[in-house]
């Protein structure tokens, strides 16, 4: 029921339980558009949790009873997409003054998809979001879902 979720920032701590829930999300909720080996490689270059949003404090999780169900942020670093891992990201901060924040890295565990989850998943993330854009427009882009 989602009035039994709960919506937290995101800890250090829950880095393993969130690249699981990564996994089953992608591998759950992509199978049908991609093949096993393009999953398999997006998960091993591209997907995975960006622990600056962590330790930025703008990522967060939704739990069911203590378990990750799903998990999202913003960011005001230039990279759009991908993890500790993705070769090409950029730590470096956004222009706050012309270059809109980024809405990032929205999983949702598949028992939960279609549910309402990423709808609550993304309350706080965006009232935050809102809060530090101002009037600056906010961006998104799309990852394999």
């Amino acid at each position: 029921m989602l009035s039994d979720l709960h919506i937290r920032a995101a800890l250090a701590a829950d880095v393993e339980a969130l690249e699981a829930l990564i996994r089953d999300s992608v591998l759950g909720l992509s199978g049908g558009e991609y093949t096993p080996a393009q999953l398999a490689s997006a998960l091993r270059h591209l997907f995975g949790i960006d622990t600056r949003l962590i330790d930025d404090g703008t990522y967060f999780v939704v739990d069911d009873n203590g378990r990750p169900v799903a998990c999202g942020g913003w960011s005001r670093r230039r990279t759009l997409f991908g993890g500790d891992r993705y070769a090409d990201r950029s730590d470096d901060r956004l222009n706050s003054e012309t270059e809109p924040a980024r809405i990032r890295a929205f999983f949702v565990h598949p028992d939960w998809a279609r549910r309402g989850v990423g709808a609550v998943s993304g309350r706080t993330p965006l009232r935050g979001l809102r809060h530090a854009a101002g009037s600056l427009p906010v961006g998104a882009g799309a990852e394999l879902l």
